[in-house]
């Protein structure tokens, strides 16, 4: 689901004021300031402001918030019925094992809020969903050409295995690789595709070790990742 217009569903605690806008100024009260009662686009509160008048939505719509494990989830359980809803910004992913009561959830949060119904999920933060009768599929194929273009690697050969058999790395791997942010932007990128592919965690995992002074040996073993993706871009998680 998508909201419209979002941070202006939030209300403001604080005293904000702005000036009369151009066009719009009443005529001899020119010097006079409005006082924001919602929210508008640009206000460094706008997006607390409407994470808090969701939540409260929601909340008294009966779901659990477990904010302390992850302040974007949100669960309801009634009897052998369960919901979940994640939050991103404006945008909602509700999933649950009853699709008429998911339906009757869309209703009710439809009558506070402007909302747009996408239907079935297909993609959401880079990840690509693929709905069968019996089974989910989920994978990240995109992200991963993206990625591959985004480093220079588009035309690369492919590998069969993220890292060399029985590599050992340690914190001095030859010199001292000369843009650490870069290889910074390619580990955090990789950490984020194992999301729906486990099968690069561990190499990942040795490799992000190294993000405080990384070596060239360090980068080098990270682009045979990327080798690795460029010919497994279709694999990914199967929920049966």
């Amino acid at each position: 689901m998508d909201v419209k217009t979002e941070f202006l569903n939030g209300d403001l605690k604080e005293n904000v004021f702005m000036s009369q806008p151009e066009g719009f100024a009443v005529k001899r009260h020119e010097h006079k300031v409005c006082k924001l009662v919602k929210s508008l686009y640009g206000l460094k509160q706008a997006p607390r402001a409407w994470y808090e008048k969701l939540t409260e939505h929601l909340l008294k719509l009966n779901f659990n918030h477990f904010d302390l494990d992850d302040a974007t989830l949100f669960v309801k359980k009634v009897g052998k019925t369960v919901v979940y809803l994640v939050v991103y910004v404006d945008d909602l992913l509700m999933i649950g094992n009853n699709e008429s009561y998911i339906a009757s959830i869309n209703k009710e949060l439809g009558k506070s809020f402007e909302m747009t119904d996408l239907g079935y999920v297909h993609y959401y933060l880079g990840i690509e969903v693929t709905q069968h009768p019996k089974s989910i599929f989920i994978s990240q194929k995109k992200y991963i050409g993206d990625l591959l273009n985004r480093f220079g690697m588009t035309e690369c050969n492919p590998l069969s295995t993220p890292m060399e058999q029985n590599l050992k790395l340690t914190s001095i791997e030859g010199k001292e690789f000369e843009d650490a942010t870069k290889y910074r932007q390619l580990i955090g990128s990789l950490i984020y595709l194992t999301t729906t592919r486990p099968d690069i965690s561990f190499t990942v995992g040795i490799l992000s070790r190294f993000m405080q002074k990384p070596c060239e040996g360090h980068w080098s073993a990270a682009k045979r990742v990327l080798r690795y993706l460029k010919g497994t871009q279709d694999l990914g998680i199967k929920y049966t």
